[in-house]
């Protein structure tokens, strides 16, 4: 889990973030973590899934999608790769012959393995969705997931053709375990920035709750504050 704390490229520290404290109560949040590439064809019926239950769970469903540098589908000349995500996936077991698409629930094992096929990623979350009850967090670590949303790219489409236009949703740009260095990373587009602030078990490391804040740097409302 130490590989975690890799986080995207530092910058100045003008461009850092300090979040403002989330609370802990309400309903329980769930976070599905699609790994993708953009050379991976079916990679995009997969994010449309994944969108798909988010329009069905609401506010329940968190998307994350994670580009790991150690998996072919992501290498080559164009880069949505992040540190965190590889030390996410290697954490999992993700290695250079893992199929994609391929996602994850909570960060949890489904029948003794991470990874799932995106045909059973309703009936993960259906039984999920069924754990409404938020735990109690106060001996949970905390961890900070930086989002990009709509980042436009090259991607491999499943009739064979590129989309140099393609939108690659909910990209995550970075984790950290202490709120005082989350950064953003040079080029990201600070409009479409969300900050993910998730409680994990420290046994086995799954989500036990998650919030997201977007970040809106022209607005005094932003959940972030720059020092």
């Amino acid at each position: 889990m130490a590989l975690w704390l890799v986080g995207c490229e530092v910058i100045d520290m003008n461009e850092r973030l300090v979040p403002v404290e989330m609370p802990s109560s309400g309903a329980r949040t769930h976070v599905l973590v699609e790994f993708t590439g953009f050379r991976c064809v079916n990679c995009p019926k997969a994010a449309e899934t994944a969108q798909a239950l988010q329009a069905s769970y609401g506010e329940q469903l968190i998307l994350v999608a994670m580009h790991p540098a150690s998996n072919p589908f992501t290498q080559g000349k164009y880069d949505y790769t992040c540190p965190a995500a590889d030390s996410i996936y290697q954490w999992m077991g993700g290695t250079a012959s893992t199929p994609f698409p391929t996602g994850n629930i909570d960060m949890a094992q489904h029948e003794n393995a991470y990874f799932s096929d995106p045909t059973e990623w309703a009936s993960i979350l259906h039984q999920a969705m069924t754990d409404t009850v938020v735990p109690d967090l106060s001996g949970a670590q905390k961890w900070y997931w930086l989002v990009e949303d709509s980042v436009q790219g090259v991607q491999a489409m499943p009739d064979g053709s590129v989309n140099k236009n393609y939108y690659h949703r909910h990209v995550l740009r970075g984790a950290w375990t202490d709120e005082a260095q989350v950064i953003v990373p040079a080029g990201c587009n600070r409009e479409q920035l969300y900050l993910l602030t998730l409680y994990t078990d420290t046994n086995d490391k799954h989500i036990l709750q998650a919030y997201e804040k977007k970040l809106d740097s022209g607005s005094a409302q932003s959940p972030f504050r720059s020092y």
